[in-house]
């Protein structure tokens, strides 16, 4: 149907959104019908590999105002392959989505697998509120998406992101000039690029680039969309109004402005705009850029270009551009982006995975990490509101209840009393205080540091210098010591069992707790040694590296039931896949963990895992709130769940909740399953050259 009427399409496509009709005519709606094609293709040849997972449901996708045919395709295409249905709102005045919409109801006898409503962003919480809405996608601006994700908070629908639009272009001195000053057009003065672009140029070579560029950007040709001539539209009143305060804001703060050409102030074309000799200091360093600018900033080294490119808080796509392979590869590796290319920029094939981190959200499309993000483990029951009315943001977990003073405690506590386990030892709290612990009859069953801000403060930073040592390490060496673990938790079965025993656990039960947990480390070490790397070859670009990517500091706070396998369960994926953790044991009984800890002090480096015992609910809020917390699991309280969801929105960390439902740790499918491997890695596409 997209190929009869395509005509139509990128007529419409191209009236609307203002851009050139030969990128929409030549490449988005060729890519649309490849996407349906591939999804066609993946719902039927990918059951073994989707077997123990099912649709979600109803699909809410909601699209930003300067949004594109083919952004809408990316969303809807794995959606409709996996057997869910979309309703999808659009802005107003967009005639494509509903041309699209009339076409899949001609179909045949399938009324309702694809709905559209024309309306502002302001109605995707009520989007979200209704009945069976299982998921809403959100592709915007990355402010929309915070306020949505604070919006969304308890309402019980997943959220996926999808923010910004800058990508980044890195130029080393060994690239050819000529071919990156082409990348850089194709990357920001072309009407493919959704976005601006954040320029980073080796300082031997900046003087070169700067003049080829000007030199480029005065030989592209702005017009109205239809003309097949032109290389850029006008993107309307909105985008342009965002391009000049972004210029204006820039001048003001020291930077230097090219614009090539003279275009009326009161004109609808934005010229192709160059700022450079931006401060560091100054707040458009960290700011988006929007289309159609160009933000160059020199660097010195290559450790310096990855300090400045990693240091922003986006991380969409780059492209690396340097003759010499390795050294190109090595920062493609390095770049903390969901895609890079090499010696190129903005391919896309369907096959292929497209996605971000950090505040460029956490959602992705294409291949099989596409079909993914609209399936849920099969037995999983529909996402249910928990919303509760009476939680105060401003005050959960904010009061400690009170807690014992540290000192000579008596009775069957621990001898010596366990501190918290931060930086690979023991150590006292900063309040110098600890809290009781109760056996099943209620009799003390001993005592633990009650931890607090500070505590979660040290623990995230050891955490995050022992990042780049265990990043670095191979997955043998991560599956070893995992196996290593395995071991200690055998040689410790007895204790482990007593302490089980104490909070009622059977003596079956237990012994059969402890065993599982040791099975559960050694499954996880095998397991570190695949990662899920694997390299695809997309067709006619050359081979693509999809590679499983730790997601950094990664908090947990472990259920009260299944006090060890739980925390197993968790911990074990988490470390094979190269995270470093804080985490929050069990309240009704952490000693297990805190047993554990004992070996961890000798066998894994310093830092990789820190254990802080303490009030759930505060301890859950300092790591929420926490902005170097890279992702966040919880299993506790509705309330609980409703609040990580709520602060998360301050730096847009990746969250799973688990919404006070309990969660079937001893069953293999969710103790031990394939979710618990995509939510402990982050995808990462690799393009690599091919041809000349």
């Amino acid at each position: 149907m997209i190929q009869k009427h395509q005509r139509l399409l990128w007529t419409l496509e191209s009236l609307v959104t203002g851009r050139a009709i030969r990128e929409v005519r030549d490449r988005d709606i060729p890519l649309a019908q490849q996407l349906l094609q591939y999804y066609a293709v993946q719902a039927h040849t990918q059951e073994e590999a989707l077997a123990g997972w099912e649709p979600m449901g109803v699909i809410g996708l909601i699209l930003p105002p300067m949004f594109s045919f083919l952004q809408m395709m990316w969303s809807i295409c794995p959606a409709l392959a996996v057997g869910c249905t979309v309703v999808v709102l659009v802005p107003l005045a967009s005639p494509t989505p509903l041309l699209l919409a009339q076409l899949a109801g001609e179909l045949g006898p399938f009324p309702g697998i694809l709905n559209m409503i024309s309306g502002p962003a302001s109605l995707g919480p009520v989007l979200a509120s209704q009945p069976g809405v299982q998921k809403v996608v959100f592709c915007g601006a990355v402010e929309e998406g915070r306020a949505l994700r604070r919006t969304m908070a308890g309402m019980g629908p997943e959220l996926g992101l999808v923010l910004g639009a800058e990508s980044l272009l890195l130029l080393t001195e060994m690239a050819d000039v000529d071919s990156a000053v082409e990348g850089v057009v194709d990357a920001a003065w072309s009407d493919r690029s959704p976005g601006g672009l954040r320029l980073l140029i080796q300082e031997s070579v900046w003087d070169e680039m700067m003049r080829r560029l000007q030199a480029r950007m005065g030989r592209l040709r702005g017009g109205r969309g239809l003309d097949g001539a032109v290389d850029m539209g006008a993107r309307g009143a909105a985008a342009h109004a965002l391009a000049q305060r972004y210029v204006c804001e820039a001048q003001s703060q020291g930077a230097q402005v090219f614009q090539a050409g003279d275009v009326p102030s009161d004109s609808p074309f934005f010229p192709p705009t160059l700022v450079s000799d931006l401060p560091p200091a100054s707040p458009c360093t960290q700011a988006e850029v929007p289309w159609p600018l160009v933000v160059a900033s020199p660097f010195r080294t290559a450790k310096e270009a990855l300090a400045m490119a990693n240091g922003t808080p986006r991380g969409r796509s780059a492209s690396v551009w340097s003759e010499r392979l390795g050294q190109a590869l090595d920062l493609g590796y390095r770049l903390q982006m969901g895609t890079v290319w090499i010696n190129s920029h903005g391919l896309r094939d369907p096959a292929v995975p497209t996605g971000g981190c950090k505040e460029s959200g956490s959602s992705w499309h294409g291949g099989l990490d596409g079909l993914y993000e609209y399936l849920r483990p099969s037995g999983t029951p529909a996402r249910l509101p928990y919303l509760s009315e009476n939680l105060n943001y401003d005050t959960f977990g904010l009061a400690v209840p009170s807690t014992l003073p540290a000192g000579s405690e008596t009775g069957p506590g621990p001898a010596p009393p366990y501190g918290l386990f931060v930086g690979g030892r023991f150590q006292a709290p900063g309040a110098r205080s600890s809290r009781l612990v109760q056996d099943s009859h209620g009799n003390l069953h001993g005592y633990v540091a009650e931890g607090g801000a500070k505590d979660i403060r040290g623990a995230v930073e050891a955490a995050h210098q022992a990042v780049p040592g265990w990043v670095g390490q191979s997955p043998g060496t991560r599956a070893a010591l995992l196996w290593a673990l395995a071991a200690t938790l055998e040689r410790r079965e007895s204790t482990l069992v007593s302490r089980l025993e104490r909070q009622g656990v059977e003596l079956k039960a237990a012994k059969a707790e402890v065993e599982q947990s040791v099975r559960r480390l050694r499954a996880w070490g095998a397991r570190s040694q695949t990662q899920g790397h694997s390299l695809q070859v997309a067709e006619l670009r050359g081979p693509v590296l999809r590679l499983r990517e730790p997601l950094g500091v990664l908090a947990i706070v472990c259920p009260d039931e299944w006090p060890l396998l739980a925390f197993v369960s968790l911990l074990a994926p988490a470390l094979a896949y190269g995270n470093t953790v804080v985490l929050v044991p069990s309240g009704t009984c952490p000693f297990p963990a805190l047993d554990v800890c004992q070996d961890m002090a000798t066998l894994l480096p310093v830092g990789l895992v820190n254990v802080v015992t303490g009030d759930r609910d505060h301890l859950t809020r300092c790591l929420a709130l926490h902005q170097d917390v890279q992702a966040l699991w919880y299993f506790g309280s509705a309330q609980g769940s409703q609040f990580v969801e709520w602060a998360s929105a301050g730096n847009l960390k990746p969250v799973w909740v688990n919404r006070g439902y309990p969660r079937a740790w001893d069953q293999e499918a969710e103790g031990a399953g394939p979710e618990l491997e995509l939510r402990a890695a982050r995808t990462k596409s690799l393009w690599l050259p091919m041809g000349d």
